[in-house]
């Protein structure tokens, strides 16, 4: 009998060397009105050292409310959920795209992360950011 591969979270990584599966944040789909089940090779895992990158454009963006209860999010919370709608997430990758970058290396993180977020947005109502710190 084969052995079936162990399905993991796709990890975006741009400069982060420290043990694999550590501190960090998954982004998923967000559907409000569906349950629809997320696969985990249609997640994105980025270490909280790369994420540090992103989170200001992301931290800008709130306070928000949740789409799923109305309840206000004052900030963005990197130990919770941060389910955040496709409306928001123009906003904040027109930000990531205007970004000046000088590093090459840096630039390419950048168009992968708002590359795989346009591609999921195309279905889904948002991108849930969830943090394990």
């Amino acid at each position: 009998m084969a052995k079936k591969s162990k399905k993991t979270i796709p990890a975006l990584i741009y400069q982060y060397q420290g043990p694999q599966r550590n501190v960090g944040f998954v982004l998923s789909p967000l559907y409000i009105e569906e349950s629809v089940e997320v696969e985990m090779e249609d997640m994105l895992f980025i270490y909280n050292e790369d994420f540090d990158y992103i989170r200001p454009a992301l931290d800008r963006a709130f306070p928000l409310t949740d789409p799923r209860t109305g309840e206000e999010m004052k900030t963005f919370d990197p130990c919770w959920e941060n389910p955040i709608t496709k409306e928001v997430w123009v906003g904040i990758l027109s930000e990531l795209d205007q970004q000046v970058v000088a590093e090459p290396e840096f630039r390419m993180f950048l168009n992968q992360f708002t590359a795989w977020v346009r591609n999921h947005l195309q279905l889904a109502d948002g991108i849930e950011v969830t943090g394990n710190l």
